[in-house]
């Protein structure tokens, strides 16, 4: 569906969302997630704080978003080339470490989110004409897409499992569970222990554990 096909105020409503969510990924690059003011966010949109609060209702759920559109974005790039098991992983891990080069903290306050929020948050449902927007003739593919990433740890896991590049000492479900630790715990400790520019490094090993 092009944007042609989509009404008008749902269009000019999704170009609002973006435009936040863009102003944020731009500044990200300048200040921290934490430090971002709703005002200059808006100032760089070229929107009001209420408009801001009509499509986030807290400045916290830019974050959610990002992580929305990010797992559609490496979902897509997976199938298109036709990754599977570890292979699949490894460009997770390399796309979180490319991420945090060019946007240091926005990962680490999602981390920090989940922290408090105690729990995996559910990814918001993107319209049409957001996804016109965000995935230019991807569309389709984008659309079937359900950016969750306890289903696609446990794919990857299922697909290791399958070319037997995994260990047999645990079962889907635990593997699928180590993948989450690995996927934030490995980013977490290679900034912890001072190891911000070895982030694939750390993935690996800790990657080495699942496999065979």
């Amino acid at each position: 569906m092009g944007m042609t096909n989509i009404p008008l105020r749902e269009r000019k409503k999704a170009k609002i969302k973006v435009a936040l969510y863009e102003a944020c990924l731009d500044m990200s690059i300048e200040q921290s997630f934490r430090d971002m003011k709703v005002e200059e966010i808006c100032a760089r949109a070229e929107v009001s704080k209420v408009t801001f609060f009509k499509c986030f209702p807290k400045k916290e759920d830019v974050l959610v978003y990002y992580m929305c559109v990010w797992l559609t974005k490496r979902w897509l790039e997976i199938d298109e080339q036709g990754l599977q098991g570890w292979e699949a992983a490894k460009h997770l891990f390399a796309c979180v470490a490319e991420d945090d080069r060019q946007r240091p903290g926005i990962m680490l306050r999602l981390v920090g989110l989940l922290a408090e929020e105690k729990m995996h948050p559910s990814m918001p449902l993107l319209s049409d004409a957001e996804i016109s927007l965000l995935f230019p003739e991807k569309e389709q593919q984008a659309r079937e897409i359900d950016p969750n990433l306890y289903i696609l740890m446990k794919r990857i896991a299922e697909e290791a499992i399958l070319k037997g590049e995994a260990t047999e000492r645990y079962s889907i479900k635990q593997m699928t569970e180590m993948l989450f630790t690995i996927f934030y715990g490995g980013y977490l400790t290679a900034h912890l222990m001072m190891r911000s520019h070895e982030i694939m490094a750390c993935y690996m090993e800790h990657l080495e554990v699942l496999v065979k």
